[in-house]
């Protein structure tokens, strides 16, 4: 991969994640080392679409100098009481 291509796709990250999710844009760019995601936050109902959208929100994340913590249990948010034993 060249850089301009490699450039090219970080652009489309960064625009792509702007729009989507501008409160995590925020979270990034505050002055802390750890931006904290709650796991029903994505893919709370296994869409696929929200998985790549979770591995786009961490490169994010890392291209930002932050650390991601992923904090709660499955339906936690929702009030179901479900966790992988």
């Amino acid at each position: 991969m060249t850089d301009s291509e490699i450039v090219q796709r970080q652009s489309n990250l960064v625009r792509r994640i702007q729009h989507s999710l501008p409160d995590f844009v925020k979270a990034c760019a505050a002055d802390v080392d750890t931006v904290l995601l709650h796991q029903d936050a994505f893919a709370a109902a296994y869409q696929e679409d929200e998985y790549a959208l979770l591995g786009m929100a961490i490169k994010y994340a890392g291209m930002c100098g932050k650390e991601v913590r992923v904090i709660g249990s499955t339906g936690q948010a929702v009030g179901e009481e479900h966790k992988l034993q």
